[in-house]
């Protein structure tokens, strides 16, 4: 049930040298015998073939031809056009189960297979050309194969025709005129909405504020919630009427009137027929006069959902729409009267439908303002579902609280959050010339703020040079880079300092020892760090002569690492040489602590048992060895007593150490001497030098 502005009864003025566009909404009571008229027309064609309806004698029961347009539209909810069932039409054949046997054993249930069984009859029977003086006797000979007279074979043919169609109703029971004309306004109104640049509503906060249920608080984060998610575009502010500059407050005033300012498809895209119906679905959910699912209507008879809609209603001081007719805009007043003839009667009786021809359903995904909004909210949750530390701890909220304002509110786009930091992020779209200046108003009053980041498209930067001095900025191209984003994060929102100095540094010791061990990934967040450089800086202030911090590995115990290197020692020593994918399984497999360690983790915490090496003799399979030796400490305990210095120097010692062993000698280098002495031992497997 869609109307289009064009069709319906309206009328234009001028006031004031504005333009202004006046409906005809119908009044409670208005046209109620025409419409009863129109319901008893409409109840006599019941069952009957829509060929037989007369769209003249359906409008001179109305009498204005374009009322009788949308109060016909508006019926079908109520009635509506059905073809008549294959199977029920030939039970009712003179033939009865005759035809039907022979239409069956013919393969036809359909008027559409019966004209392709006509057309193959023609073809073969006569040449594909039937005269018209042919036509009566080749069809009777056709209907008699099935058991069917001529009239009996013409109608099965056209079955599925519009013109056969008969009319039904949805409705258990009538509906009332009431219920009609209530509907009927309801299309009106949304009519008008899928062609306006804005709709604005000038709201009583006061009265707002001494409802309980439904208080200014409220209705702004019912609306925020709602715009978002249907991906309209609104502002919301305080003002003295609907046309005057927004109205600055002072700290101790509290403010009387908020003004909700969504905008349309001619403000924003100029595509009506999409967005335009965004912006009257979001009018019809805030306002909540016509629930369109059946749960919807449960609430309205418990009374629920629609008494914070109907408070809201009473709260509207003024309403208006500057709606576009054709080239030319028009305002179009709405008041608190207009808004009630919204509302359904008590006892309407409503369509057995859960949704409106032409009105979506609900749609359980986000909708977002723009493709680039969805693109960086789903690269942000790819990042955060994955195991790694890529986004450094930031937590990305969609729908963040409203930021005060001294002339309005502000709702950023996205929050990023990470442990007492809140970080709000607004992107800034080209747009048009009146939405450049409404954003840069608002951010403007924001001044002053260290919380706010704004991404910019790189051609928009002349556009709003103006913000560039107050607030940071991260400029993109066809998208956002994460890593430019976590760049500007880094340099000046990086607290690491403060999170080191809040450390209890005795109580991690104490977890530490009472655990024995602790893996990586749960040491970032023992120590709240966010990255690896943090992490190791963090861990040297915990570590001591009894707690060792591995790189890859995490936080232990000397005693844990004894029992680790007896236990390894005692396996390795049944082994001998070994792969190293077979130590690696094992260690896994008997120390699930490890399991999240990477190879070269495990590797550089073997090389601390004394004794044990891993040769790197090929590329693709290392090998463990052990030559034996005493396990009385873990080589890093001796440089980790000097400090947060010493250990990072051992660690680059040790890594040092690899990086040697990595680099040997390839084969064939070295003096002649030296080739003939590897020449008498044993032969050794070489592993060609496949860099060279």
């Amino acid at each position: 049930m869609r109307l289009s502005l064009q069709d319906v009864k309206k009328q234009v003025y001028r006031r004031g040298g504005e333009r202004y566009l006046a409906l005809h909404w119908l009044r409670p009571g208005e046209l109620e015998a025409e419409i009863g008229r129109l319901l008893d027309y409409y109840e006599k064609l019941l069952g009957q073939p829509r060929r037989i309806f007369s769209l003249d004698e359906a409008r001179a029961c109305i009498g204005d031809y374009r009322l009788a347009d949308g109060l016909i539209a508006v019926l079908g909810s109520w009635y509506t056009w059905e073809p008549p069932a294959w199977n029920e039409e030939v039970s009712h054949l003179t033939a009865g189960e005759q035809a039907r046997l022979a239409l069956q054993q013919a393969g036809i249930s359909s008027s559409v297979q019966l004209r392709l069984a006509l057309f193959d009859y023609v073809n073969s029977s006569y040449d594909g050309f039937l005269a018209r003086s042919e036509r009566a006797a080749a069809l009777t000979l056709f209907a008699e194969r099935f058991s069917l007279s001529l009239a009996e074979l013409e109608r099965l043919l056209v079955l599925d025709s519009e013109d056969e169609a008969r009319l039904i109703r949805l409705s258990e029971s009538l509906p009332q005129p009431a219920t009609i004309i209530a509907y009927y306004n309801q299309a009106l109104f949304e009519a008008a909405l899928n062609n306006a640049a804005r709709v604005t509503f000038l709201l009583d906060c006061q009265a707002l504020r001494h409802d309980r249920q439904a208080g200014i608080g409220a209705v702004i984060k019912r609306f925020c919630y709602l715009a978002r998610r249907l991906g309209v575009y609104y502002d919301l502010d305080y003002a003295d009427d609907l046309s005057s500059e927004p109205r600055p407050l002072s700290e101790s005033e509290q403010p009387r009137r908020l003004r909700l300012t969504c905008y349309g498809p001619q403000e924003m895209t100029g595509l009506p027929q999409q967005y335009g119906q965004r912006l009257a679905r979001l009018c019809r959910l805030l306002l909540e006069y016509a629930p369109r699912s059946d749960a919807g209507q449960a609430g309205r008879r418990r009374g629920g959902s629609s008494r914070s809609g109907e408070r809201l209603r009473k709260a509207i001081i003024a309403a208006e729409a500057l709606v576009y007719l054709g080239e030319r805009a028009y305002h179009l007043p709405l008041d608190a009267a207009l808004l009630a003839l919204l509302t359904l009667p008590e006892e309407a009786v409503t369509p057995l439908v859960t949704a409106q021809a032409g009105q979506p359903a609900e749609q359980s995904e986000d909708l977002f303002d723009s493709q680039l909004e969805s693109a960086f909210a789903a690269a942000f949750q790819a990042l955060e579902r994955g195991s790694g530390q890529g986004l450094e701890g930031w937590h990305l909220e969609r729908e963040p609280e409203p930021l005060l304002l001294r002339e309005g509110i502000f709702i950023p786009d996205f929050a990023l959050s990470r442990e007492q930091q809140r970080i709000y992020v607004e992107i800034l779209g080209f747009w048009t010339a009146s939405y450049r200046e409404r954003k840069i108003q608002k951010l403007q009053q924001l001044q002053g703020r260290n919380d706010i980041v704004l991404l910019m498209p790189r051609e928009a930067r002349a556009a709003f040079a103006s913000l560039e001095r107050i607030f940071p900025i991260v400029c993109y191209d066809s998208q956002v880079a994460l890593g430019d984003l976590l760049h500007l994060l880094r340099s000046r929102y990086d607290d690491f300092a403060t999170r080191l100095a809040l450390l209890d540094r005795e109580a991690i010791q104490h977890q530490v020892r009472q655990e024995g061990f602790i893996a990586e990934r749960d040491c970032y967040s023992l120590l709240h760090c966010y990255r690896r450089s943090e992490l190791e800086r963090a861990a040297a202030l915990i570590a001591d002569q009894g707690i060792h911090f591995l790189p890859g590995v995490g936080l232990y115990t000397q005693e844990w690492f004894e029992r680790f290197a007896s236990s390894f020692v005692k396996w390795v020593e049944g082994q001998g040489p070994t792969a190293w994918g077979a130590v690696a399984a094992e260690l896994r497999l008997q120390w699930p602590c490890l399991a999240s360690c990477e190879d070269a983790a495990l590797e550089t915490l073997l090389e601390q048992i004394e004794g044990v090496s891993v040769e790197h003799g090929s590329i693709f399979e290392a090998q463990l060895t052990y030559a034996g030796g005493t396990l009385s400490a873990p080589r890093p305990a001796e440089a980790s007593v000097a400090g947060e210095q010493h250990e990072l120097s051992t660690i680059a010692a040790l890594a040092a150490q690899r990086n040697a062993r990595e680099h040997k000698a390839r084969p064939g280098s070295g003096t002649r001497a030296a080739k003939g002495r590897r020449s008498l031992t044993a032969p050794q497997t070489a592993q060609p030098d496949l860099w060279a």
